[in-house]
């Protein structure tokens, strides 16, 4: 399985680099232009430069969500619809070796995409803030906020942080091991590579909405509800009148985690399907 990851990820690379110049490139500029305002005292026309923000974040955005789902399911399409497909069926691995193998693969690159991204985000967050309350008039200033924000993540919410990853974690495999499955069945029963693709998409969401659905009356009924506690202090928060009898302003997601064992389960099972598949029915 490490030389399935070593050569997906070798594979992918070029992919990684030209998408992150191109945010780079687009955060760049944003930036330089917003600074530039800024410095002027243009903070009340901060819209001269409205087209590069919403064009980068709208780019890094969309193509984080695309990879998402891409990266996900080891980009099981291209596996098994590019001219080179019968390579990788003609290796002597099994198949939960080729996809679990390409699955962490995907892990490793949808990471290189949503870090950077995170950042560039907060950084589009503190210049925001920089805009409207500057440290010359007694605001915080650009690396005021940044810290703020940083602060609020990584130690006001590092036990929530660390729980919407672990939830995050099981999302991504689950969306992927559930949307390999519906590629690999379609291409096996399917022939016609449209009618696999539609049957594929149409699969992935029946699969997804329908296991949802019963899981999260699941834990209505049986009461397996976790509470996630979001909490924002500190000065801006104060600034802002939104504490309550001076405590830090605190928010609860419910997460059903009847939903989220059951979707666990039933993905782990396709994936196990799926690998029988690649290794019995797919043919290229």
């Amino acid at each position: 399985m490490l030389e399935v990851i070593k050569y997906q990820l070798k594979n992918r690379k070029n992919t990684i680099v030209f998408l992150l110049s191109v945010f780079g490139a687009l955060n760049l500029i944003a930036w330089g232009l917003e600074a530039f305002k800024i410095l002027q005292g243009d903070t009340l026309r901060i819209t001269a430069v409205g087209f590069w923000i919403p064009l980068a974040m709208a780019a890094q955005g969309v193509t984080t969500v695309v990879m998402f789902f891409l990266c996900s399911s080891g980009h099981a399409k291209s596996l098994l619809y590019k001219d080179t497909s019968y390579l990788w069926l003609s290796v002597p691995r099994r198949g939960w070796e080729i996809l679990g193998g390409r699955f962490i693969a995907g892990a490793v690159e949808f990471l290189a995409y949503a870090v950077p991204v995170a950042v560039f985000m907060s950084i589009h967050g503190a210049m925001g803030a920089w805009a409207t309350s500057p440290a010359s008039g007694g605001g915080m200033g650009f690396f005021g906020a940044l810290g703020y924000m940083y602060r609020q993540v990584f130690v006001v919410n590092f036990v929530p942080l660390v729980q919407i990853t672990l939830i995050g974690l099981l999302a991504f495999m689950t969306s992927g091991f559930i949307l390999t499955f519906a590629i690999v069945a379609s291409r096996s029963f399917v022939r016609n590579r449209g009618a696999a693709t539609a049957a594929s998409i149409a699969l992935f969401v029946l699969v997804s909405n329908w296991s949802m659905r019963l899981g999260t009356l699941a834990s209505e009924r049986l009461g397996w509800i976790f509470p996630i506690r979001l909490s924002l202090e500190g000065p801006m928060l104060r600034s802002s009148n939104l504490t309550v009898n001076g405590s830090p302003l605190t928010n609860t997601v419910d997460v059903p985690i009847a939903a989220l064992l059951f979707m666990a389960v039933l993905a782990c099972g396709l994936f196990a399907a799926a690998s029988w598949l690649m290794e019995k029915k797919v043919e290229v």
